[in-house]
């Protein structure tokens, strides 16, 4: 129908094309748009939107969702949700404040908002973030997300983790514009979202916790997902409800090194890596690798490193 302008057509319909390939029929309202020759992996929104599923169901229900680009600095909360929600950040920066750490979050990053529990959205002053967004509730998403290991004290993960989440968030998005939607694509999408995150995240059973394997991988995994925010070795144990000095001599028989000398050090690698390839501020950089401040940064880095943040920045860029 449209074979040789395919961005300029969907354009005129509040979207626009991320890698597609070969010929692809976009249905929008029931008219066949042919896309030819062009990359994609699903459709992105442009502008602000916001859906509500009517169709309700006390066990399983997705009951709203959108996309938001927001505007510099906009702020939400300190407040608290009814439902579960997760958030897909597809461009841009912010914060996210969860449990009293704040997080700094970036393209590519997810946000996971409990029920009852508060949190703050921050979008960043320079880059505002944009967001997908879909809430959830039911008796059995609550015992499904039981079974999950993300909570409002790890609620954060990456696009790195799981791929499936992103698309599906969108695809969901995209399909409440149908006329002919259905609750049972709907939930379908949703239940696909679920199971990934159980594939990649999933709680230990209360038999296995003990394990002293199990804790020092999840003490691992739980600083290496949060080393962002400005969390500590006390969030750790809080996290694992473990005494410190058990944590303590768990890195040590493995690694040789106190859990937090081993939360510095991978804070100076991520940190390393932002400062070879990264043309932001050296105090930005600190903060997204969560050093509460520039001073503590390079006092740090120099003792590791033998460099200054800056001196180091200057060899690779």
């Amino acid at each position: 129908m449209f074979p040789l302008y395919p961005k300029v057509i969907i354009s005129l319909f509040n979207l626009q094309i991320h890698s597609i390939t070969e010929v692809t029929v976009f249905k929008w309202y029931n008219v066949d748009i042919i896309c030819r020759n062009v990359e994609w992996s699903y459709l992105l929104m442009k502008k602000n939107f916001v859906f509500s599923n009517e169709q309700y169901n006390s066990y399983l229900y997705l009951t709203s969702g959108g996309y938001e680009a927001t505007t510099p600095s906009h702020q939400y909360g300190p407040l608290g949700r009814s439902g579960y929600m997760l958030h897909y950040i597809s461009n841009g920066k912010g914060t996210f404040i969860s449990n009293n750490i704040t997080y700094h979050m970036k393209k590519g990053d997810f946000m996971y908002i409990e029920p009852q529990k508060t949190v703050t959205m921050i979008a960043d002053r320079n880059d505002p973030w944009s967001f997908y967004w879909i809430r959830f509730t039911g008796d059995l998403i609550k015992q499904y997300m039981s079974r999950i290991n993300i909570s409002y004290r790890n609620p954060v993960f990456s696009i790195k983790d799981t791929p499936i989440v992103p698309q599906k968030i969108v695809e969901i998005v995209n399909y409440s514009q149908d006329p002919h939607r259905s609750d049972f694509i709907y939930n379908a999408k949703l239940l696909e979202i679920l199971d990934s995150l159980h594939n990649i995240l999933p709680k230990v059973s209360s038999n296995q916790s003990s394990s002293p394997d199990v804790i020092y991988t999840k003490a691992l995994y739980y600083i290496r997902n949060n080393y962002e925010s400005t969390i500590s070795i006390n969030d750790v144990v809080n996290y694992l409800t473990v005494d410190r000095t058990y944590l303590y001599k768990l890195f040590k028989q493995n690694m040789n090194i106190g859990p937090k000398e081993y939360l510095t050090k991978y804070r100076l690698k991520k940190a390393s890596e932002l400062l070879k390839v990264s043309n932001e501020s050296i105090t930005f950089i600190a903060q997204s690798c969560g050093f509460p401040s520039y001073q503590r940064f390079a006092r740090v880095f120099h003792k590791y490193i033998g460099y200054s943040p800056s001196e180091y920045q200057k060899k690779f860029l």
